[in-house]
């Protein structure tokens, strides 16, 4: 499988559906052409040091490279976002759930941002501590 090599890249399929899951977040668009699908990795340094993400990745790629070619959807992109678990969940469950989470990253209303619901910046006290009166 050809892999996401440039920031553009994960920035347009950021935009796409989120799936979360025990071990990652996986992230997916669909776009056009006939060209083969493509994965992005990333993990980040709040995982751990660099041999930890290692590890991690090196995880993810042989669980996306146990796959069967039928179960990953054609002319789409991934991203594979990990996390800590990922280090330790069962080799076959992050197949699995690698299996039922692509198709379902496909759907943008599978994002799972919940920012409309909290509240603006700079609205929480009103902005300024209320005057007493001195004399």
């Amino acid at each position: 499988m050809n892999t996401l090599k440039k920031r553009s890249e994960f920035l347009a399929v950021a935009k796409g559906g989120r799936v979360g899951r025990c071990a990652f977040v996986l992230q997916g668009l669909k776009r056009d052409g006939s060209e083969p699908p493509r994965i992005g990795f990333t993990v980040t340094k709040k995982t751990g040091n660099s041999a930890v993400r290692s590890r991690i990745k090196r995880r993810l790629r042989a669980a996306v490279a146990a796959l069967a070619p039928e179960d990953i959807p054609i002319q789409a992109d991934f991203v594979l976002v990990a996390r800590e678990a990922a280090l330790t969940a069962p080799f076959e469950n992050l197949i699995s759930d690698l299996k039922s989470g692509l198709p379902l990253s496909l759907d943008p209303k599978s994002a799972q941002r919940h920012r409309s619901s909290r509240k603006p910046k700079g609205t929480r006290g009103g902005g300024h501590a209320p005057s007493r009166k001195q004399g």
